[in-house]
Order: structure tokens, then sequence, then C-alpha cells
């Protein structure tokens, strides 16, 4: 198994991208550039697998025909470049019917070559069965030998025409889609030496040499990362900027936690539910819904008195707006104490107002002095002492 490992890496990588574009919603796939970037990955995550010794010998096990993977992995590679071919005319834009006509012209082309595949191996006598060194093997077989070198002269085509179209646009574009089409460049240079590679080694057979050993050993590896590389140079735009946005998200809401579990127990019972499976974002979202919630309940507990006692402490070892915030801290932990007993004797005739929530940066920054700072600690055993004191 351990000679598929080169294979089947890539191929659950490329389909856990997929399964991430798939759990996107309905919605968005009816944009054809996220459907087309899903459906390229979809089939470079078979084709990886089929292209797995392992995988190989199983299919022609299964099916009963020695060989029978070669067309089928020949195939997809062929439907993957018409795939990229097609993403990259409607990545550039143009008139709707122009983009139309191009990409009815690759399918058509690509679609005779893939037909051409199967016929040529039908023709072929190919009784060995070859899961690793198929394409020297057979080099000088009839029809077997044309159907690897169509494929090779589709793949070779597509791949040119996809590195003329990359870096004339790479100079037109910024952000993501730099960053993407930079992958997709990359990817195509790791291709191009695939395909040197392969047809030395053919052209070595042909000649009556043996280089093989540029298939076998040297090839898998340069396509794999071909593949790769320009699949995630594709689907880079696409959910490039979801997955900077919820890791964004995520670094914040690991942030709040501490203000979030010291509201906890004033929010309502149906509010600022977090599901183990809700993304990044939403969790973000329904976080600081909670902690609205709770700074609500303990507003009318809020005493300017705490916040100026700790203001003065807190200038001793913090600049004036750190102290700030850090004696905001201590007014909230002191009414979250005060809001928990539900106790109204304690209630402040006139109720402060917490300034630190109006915007992401002053949020976090309370959460951090409600979770580190021994002088908001010292406020919430103070408050928990009077509480207790007015129980009593």
């Amino acid at each position: 198994m351990s000679s598929g490992i080169v294979f089947y890496i890539p191929g659950c990588l490329l389909l856990l991208a997929a399964v991430l574009k798939l759990s996107a919603g309905r919605q968005l796939w009816r944009d054809p550039l996220v459907a087309s970037t899903g459906v390229i990955l979809l089939i470079g995550s078979l084709v990886c697998i089929l292209s797995a010794p392992p995988t190989i010998r199983f299919v022609n096990d299964v099916t009963g025909i020695a060989n029978f993977s070669a067309p089928l992995v020949y195939a997809g590679l062929t439907a993957l470049s018409a795939g990229y071919l097609v993403l990259m005319i409607n990545w550039e834009g143009g008139s709707p019917e122009r983009r139309r006509r191009a990409s009815l012209l690759v399918a058509g082309v690509y679609g005779l070559v893939i037909a051409g595949i199967w016929v040529l191996f039908a023709l072929a006598d190919v009784p060995v069965e070859r899961a690793r060194d198929l394409d020297t093997y057979y080099a000088n077989t009839p029809f077997m030998r044309e159907m690897i070198v169509l494929y090779l002269v589709a793949h070779t085509a597509a791949t040119v025409a996809l590195m003329v179209m990359s870096v004339r646009w790479l100079r037109e574009v910024r952000g993501m889609i730099r960053r993407g089409l930079t992958l997709i460049v990359i990817g195509l240079f790791f291709d191009g030496c695939y395909q040197i590679v392969k047809y030395a080694a053919m052209a070595a057979r042909w000649l009556g040499n043996d280089w093989d050993v540029l298939s076998t050993v040297v090839s898998p590896p340069l396509v794999m990362l071909a593949g790769i590389t320009c699949a995630c140079g594709f689907a880079l735009p696409r959910i490039g900027p979801p997955l900077v946005n919820n890791a964004r998200a995520w670094r914040r809401y690991r942030r709040l936690l501490p203000l979030s579990a010291e509201l906890r127990t004033l929010r309502a019972p149906a509010t600022g539910v977090i599901r183990w499976w809700d993304p990044p974002v939403r969790r973000l979202a329904r976080q600081e819904i909670s902690i609205w919630d709770g700074v609500l309940a303990c507003s009318p507990y809020l005493d300017d008195q705490v916040r100026a006692t700790a203001y003065e402490k807190a200038l001793a070892a913090h600049a004036p707006d750190q102290a700030e915030v850090v004696a905001e801290a201590a007014m909230l932990a002191a009414a979250r104490v005060q809001a928990s007993c539900r106790h109204s004797a304690g209630m402040p005739s006139k109720a402060g107002t917490l300034r630190s929530v109006s915007t992401p940066r002053q949020m976090v920054g309370l959460a951090q002095a409600l979770a580190f700072s021994p002088i908001v600690a010292e406020a919430r055993r103070q408050s928990a002492l009077r509480a207790a004191a007015g129980h009593g």
C-alpha cells in the first residue's frame, strides 16, 4: 500500500477541499465558477485515487480486464485538463457568448480525445497487467502507443494554453486571484516537468533504450504536485476569502472566551447556543449575541464607583487607555456577581455605562482583562463578599 501513498494523500486533500465546497450551500453552488471549481476538485481527487497502483490492480481485478485502469485514468486526466481550460475561460471573463463558444469548443475537442482513448484501448492487445510502467512497457504496442501519445499531446496542449492565459492575466490582477494564478503557474511548471520526463521515457523505448525510471519513479510525484497545486490555485480565489474570514473569526472567538464565560450564567436559555459543527464565523456571531445579552442583564448593576476605584489601581501599572479597559472589566465582573445573585438591595442608585464593548478591539481587551487582571479578580471577590453579606 506504501506505493500508493504519493497518490492517496493529494487525493484525500482534494476530496476534503471538495467537501468543504459542497458544504457552502446550494445557493452558492448556483454560481458557475463555484460549481466548476467543485467539480474540478472532485475529478482531481478521483484521478489521484485511481492512479495509485493498489487502486489500479483493484479496478483491473473487479472488471476482469487487464489494464482497464489505463483508459480510465487517462480519460480522467483529460477531463481534468478540459475542466481547467473551461474554468480559466470563465475566470478571464468577456462576453457570455464568447465564453460559451470557447467552453463548448474545449468540451467538444476533449470529449473527442476521451472517446479516442477508449476506442484505441479497445483495439489494443494488452494482456499483461502493468500497474506502474504501462506507458513504457506498451510504448511500441499498436493502438496502445497511439492512445498514450493522444493523451500526452492533449495534456500538453492544455498545459501550454493554461500557461499562456495565466501569465498574461497575472499582470492584470491582484489579491487572492493573483495568489491563485501564481499557484497555477507553479503547478503548470511541475506539469511541464512531468510531461518532459514522460516524453523522454517513451522516446527512449522507441529508440531501443530503457529510461523507464523516469516514468515509474520521477513522474508520479511531479504529476501529483502539479495536480494538487493547480487545483488549489483554481480553488483559492473562491475558498480563500471564507477560510481567511473563518480563521480571523476563530482567533477572535478564542480571545473572547473569558468574556463569554463571565456572562454565561446571565444569557437566556436559547441565546447564543453554539453547536460543535458551527463554522467559526457563526460561532463568533452567536458568542457576541450571548455577550451582549449578558451585558444587558448586568447593566442595572454597573457601578461607577467600582470602576473609579479599579481605575486608580490600574494606573499604577498601565497606560490610561489600558487602565480604563481594566476598570470597566472590574465593573463588569462585579456587576455580573450582583446580577447572578439577583440581589436588588445591592443595586447602585445610578448605574454606570460600559464603553469597552463598542468596538471589536475593545471587547477583546475587556475579555483579556477579565481573564488575567488581579484588579478585576479583586473586584469580583469584593462583589461576592457584598452579595453574601446582603443575603445574610
